[in-house]
């Protein structure tokens, strides 16, 4: 399989702009919890965005199973 070198900077561009959305999930998560619960006042660190990230992984969409029985 052969790769035309337009492609990379495609790939790369990509690559960055997914890492971007992925890392200001959490900071976005932040934001919204201070802005709809103004008493909470959660302040910008690296602990409060890992525990935004953690709360994000275990609570998204993708992780959210249902179980559907069969019905004969």
């Amino acid at each position: 399989m052969t790769y035309n070198m337009k492609s990379l900077p495609l790939f790369l561009g990509l690559l960055v702009l997914f890492l971007a959305v992925i890392f200001s999930m959490p900071i976005l998560l932040i934001w919204s919890l201070n802005t709809l619960f103004p008493a909470l006042a959660i302040p910008y660190t690296f602990y409060t965005w890992a525990a935004g990230a953690l709360l994000i992984s275990m609570f998204g969409s993708s992780n959210l199973k249902l179980a559907v029985k069969d019905q004969k």
